[in-house]
């Protein structure tokens, strides 16, 4: 258990790490960033509590939103995220899983198709969250939809090369 606490705080770190010294700076085309650090609450053990997501996604959103210079909409765009993710996930958890039975959400655990379509919602969640407080009305919607559309399948695309790296570490 501790082991798999000190793994935690090491992905918290990093991802907060790489968001803000990388992610932050690259805009493919103008509309898609990259928002990878949502991979810290898919991977959270199926029995955390749901005030522990929120309490974990508004600190790292917070920390975010310090390198990034948006004040409050990340941290915001997580705990909506966090608060999500629990019922979200409870369908794509294999057949054979107890509730009371602890589980890591991964490729390995849930295997690729589910996986993938539970990162996706949660992605979307955050970046719909994240570019509607961004933007803050629906004036310009073309851009709005390509800047959700893009960022999500950019960041869908790095939390898929993440697990990967992931999964082969442990095998």
């Amino acid at each position: 258990m501790i082991k798999l606490s000190f793994a935690h705080i090491g992905w918290f770190i990093l991802l907060i790490l790489l968001q803000g010294l990388v992610f932050n700076h690259l805009h493919f085309m103008g509309y898609a960033t990259p928002m990878p650090y949502v991979f810290f609450l898919i991977i959270l053990p199926t029995t955390t509590k749901r005030w522990v997501y929120i309490v974990l996604g508004f600190a790292m959103g917070l920390v975010i939103d310090l390198f990034s210079s948006t004040p409050g909409m990340t941290a915001a765009s997580l705990c909506l995220t966090g608060l999500a993710i629990p019922p979200l996930l409870k369908p794509f958890l294999p057949n054979d899983h107890e509730d009371n039975e602890t589980l890591t959400p991964s490729a390995r655990s849930m295997e690729w198709g589910p996986f993938v379509r539970f990162a996706f919602l949660a992605t979307l969640i955050n970046t719909v969250c994240y570019f509607l407080l961004e933007a803050f009305s629906f004036f310009n919607w073309q851009h709005l939809l390509i800047s959700i559309s893009s960022s999500t399948f950019i960041s869908l695309l790095f939390i898929i090369s993440i697990e990967v790296i992931r999964s082969t570490k442990k095998k």
